[in-house]
């Protein structure tokens, strides 16, 4: 591997787990990121942007997140091992070093939901924002109706900070969201304790 490698995946290089790779988006994975952001039982809670309408936008995003050593955010895809199926995504947002804090985002299609992938993936992912990234601070943004994502923060080692009033607007509504923050002081101690 070359030097111009090894700087091409420092903070965000591929990540693996028991039963996932985790990889960046390419091209390549158009249909399936149309496919996820479309699917209103995904949607339904994702507040910042309207569902995909078409391909083209599934292109801009994916060019969003294209070269993610020069920006502040990324987006690895999900791929489960035993049959290379593509069942998610999840990433950093609004990174910002001068902190040491960035944003953390996920989503899966329904039919994975509840078997541990996205545990098992955001493990790793946290990890390497804390190692890594050097980050001290990871902060997630969810919708007050969305159980399942406060239960597995939660799980994570998440604490509830607060409410976000009117925090979202999308289709002529407002939507609150709970902060949650997880400190790298707090993850070491869960993990040695773990």
């Amino acid at each position: 591997m070359s030097l111009q490698d090894l700087h091409k995946h420092k903070n965000f290089p591929d990540l693996e787990t028991e039963h996932l790779f985790l990889r960046q988006m390419t091209f390549d994975d158009i249909d399936f990121v149309y496919n996820e952001f479309s699917d209103p039982m995904i949607t339904q809670y994702l507040m910042d942007e309207p569902p995909l309408t078409n391909r083209d936008e599934a292109r801009d995003i994916i060019q969003f997140y294209s070269d993610p050593e020069t920006k502040t955010h990324n987006r690895w895809v999900l791929v489960r091992k035993i049959d290379n199926q593509t069942i998610g995504t999840c990433g950093f947002h609004k990174w910002d070093k001068r902190y040491f804090r960035a944003e953390i985002g996920y989503d899966m299609l329904p039919q994975f939901w509840g078997h541990g992938y996205m545990k098992e993936a955001l493990e790793v992912v946290l990890a390497n924002g804390f190692q890594q990234m050097e980050l001290n601070r990871i902060d997630a943004l969810v919708a007050i109706e969305n159980k399942r994502s406060l239960s597995l923060l939660n799980r994570l080692g998440f604490q509830q900070e607060g409410l976000l009033r009117d925090y979202f607007y999308l289709d002529g509504k407002f939507y609150d969201h709970f902060l949650l923050s997880l400190l790298k002081r707090d993850w070491h101690k869960n993990k040695i304790q773990g």
